[in-house]
């Protein structure tokens, strides 16, 4: 983490100090993986650019304590650019059924490929659910996280169902359009 966001961690010292009194009050463990991505975010990110980020935030209808939730579990959140959060969270309220809740439980979802991996992964399991070959509803979340093989495997490598590989490459429409 450090060699990767050296120029966070080599700024001011009371910048530094700052975000380091933040991230601590935030209740992150200094042992944690997290406590150092969080305080890079929050090093690297000036105020006035992680205040835009929090009122686009909640511009989707989070609140703070929504935003600051999220951040504890993936402070990446507050990494990633306005427009993927804008296009990201106009898939999940408007075009998808999963909603902020899902946003707010799974906020890693936010830094995954909308074009590369949720689109084709959703646009799939909307397929096979319409064919009944789904017992239940898929968490969308597990499903971007498996590895591409066992996506593969699992999902698109259907027989009965040749439309899937189709949905998958994104040449039939299943309700969500290709962003």
């Amino acid at each position: 983490m450090i060699k990767q966001r050296a120029g966070a961690f080599l700024s001011n010292s009371d910048r530094f100090s700052e975000s380091l009194m933040i991230v601590k009050e935030l209740g992150f463990d200094p042992s944690s993986f997290l406590f150092c991505s969080a305080l890079a975010n929050i090093v690297s990110n000036d105020k006035s650019k992680w205040e835009e980020k929090m009122e686009l935030y909640m511009s989707f209808g989070w609140s703070e304590d929504d935003i600051v939730s999220a951040f504890k579990k993936q402070p990446q959140i507050m990494a990633t650019s306005k427009e993927k959060i804008t296009r990201m969270m106009d898939f999940f309220l408007n075009e998808s059924r999963w909603g902020l809740s899902f946003v707010s439980r799974y906020p890693n979802i936010l830094l995954f490929s909308l074009e590369k991996t949720i689109i084709p992964r959703y646009s799939v399991t909307r397929v096979l659910m319409s064919h009944g070959l789904l017992k239940r509803d898929v968490n969308l979340h597990t499903v971007c996280h498996m590895k591409e093989e066992k996506f593969l495997e699992k999902y698109v490598i259907h027989e009965k169902v040749p439309q899937v590989i189709q949905a998958y490459k994104g040449k039939i429409s299943t309700g969500v359009a290709h962003i």
